[in-house]
């Protein structure tokens, strides 16, 4: 009888162990699972928006784009990129990333920068070279169609090129814009969904 019940104890522990392996290995290929859809919806995302940049891009201007320091309000002192973005196609824009280049007097690119225009109104957005931005639209915001806003954010980690050309002249207070040229890509774009909003 002793060894009839050592044995049930030992069947059921094994019986326990493989059924403890069986589930653990089921959670993980699921968490594997969704894990890879979550990557793949991200890719997709990503491909989508430079698919609409490349198509719809050609309806969106981008305007007024200057680089200056600030002299008021919370922004005071600080280096700021700003300027104005036009939707001129038939469909509404909830988001939009654009490369900035910053070419010198003789056409040689110094500097470039990722900007959010449409960004959260408090925050970089996981951009690394715009810093805190600072919107006259609230977060969440879209461009209608045929409309514009402007947008002003700040320009961090800017090379002293840019900003040694922008100090105070003597005589005078007041900072100066930065003389070279900037020029842009859309990089990505994602059309507004009416019942998103």
């Amino acid at each position: 009888m002793l060894v009839k019940k050592k044995s049930v104890i030992v069947a059921l522990i094994s019986g326990f162990v493989l059924s403890c392996v069986l589930i653990l290995t089921l959670v993980g290929y699921v968490a594997y699972t969704e894990l890879k859809n979550e990557e793949s919806k991200i890719s997709y995302r990503r491909m989508l928006g430079r698919l609409n940049a490349g198509i719809y891009g050609k309806f969106i201007e981008i305007g007024g784009l200057e680089v200056r320091s600030d002299e008021s309000g919370a922004l005071h002192g600080k280096n700021i990129v700003e300027g104005t973005l036009k939707n001129c196609g038939e469909k509404d824009v909830s988001e939009i990333l654009l490369k900035l280049k910053f070419f010198d007097m003789e056409g040689a690119i110094i500097y470039e920068a990722l900007l959010d225009p449409l960004g959260p109104a408090l925050g970089s957005g996981g951009l690394s070279q715009v810093g805190i931005s600072h919107l006259l639209v609230p977060d969440g915001t879209f461009v209608q169609k045929g409309r514009s806003i402007f947008f002003k954010k700040i320009l961090v980690n800017c090379p002293e090129e840019i900003t040694s050309s922008m100090k105070p002249i003597r005589g005078y207070k007041a900072r100066q814009k930065w003389p070279g040229k900037i020029s842009y890509e859309i990089l990505s774009l994602k059309l507004s969904d009416p019942k998103d909003r």
